[in-house]
């Protein structure tokens, strides 16, 4: 890929960033009242327990970050910490029922959503864009040395 493309990649990421809403902190994409971060951590605890810093490593953000981050889930009813009993160094972190409502109501939502997006293309296109992320994804991975 020469310069140019590059550069066209570049923007149409940017421009991808701004049209999906990624720049507003107080509501997802699919118009839920959390910022993405907190979605994504939450999804993260949908899957498994986890302390801080392993929510850290999943979300690829400081660990101060994820604090405050945990901090903020905690206070609006989201998320509970609880000392481990196995090693009580270690505070792990549980989506109450308020958080798994708000995942499941995010999921009807963004399922809404992006059948939205894609409602005006052809079959044949949702799947280059499908095939496409995933490359895109993968490659990204693969530069972060992740294995998902």
């Amino acid at each position: 890929m020469d310069t140019d493309q590059i550069l066209e990649l570049r923007t149409l990421v940017q421009k991808f960033i701004r049209l999906f809403g990624l720049l507003d902190p107080s509501v997802t994409p699919c118009g839920y009242p959390l910022s993405v971060s907190q979605v994504l951590a939450l999804q993260e605890l949908e899957k498994q327990t986890l302390t801080v810093g392993e929510l850290s490593d999943k979300l690829h953000l400081e660990r101060s970050s994820v604090s405050r981050l945990v901090d903020s889930l905690v206070k609006a009813g989201f998320v509970r910490r609880e000392v481990n009993e196995k090693n009580r160094r270690e505070v792990l972190l549980f989506l109450t029922e308020k958080g798994k409502n708000s995942i499941g109501t995010v999921r009807t939502q963004s399922v809404r959503y992006y059948q939205s997006i894609l409602n005006g293309l052809s079959n044949q296109q949702q799947q280059q864009i499908l095939q496409s992320f995933r490359m895109f994804t993968d490659s990204l991975s693969k530069m972060r040395g992740e294995s998902e």
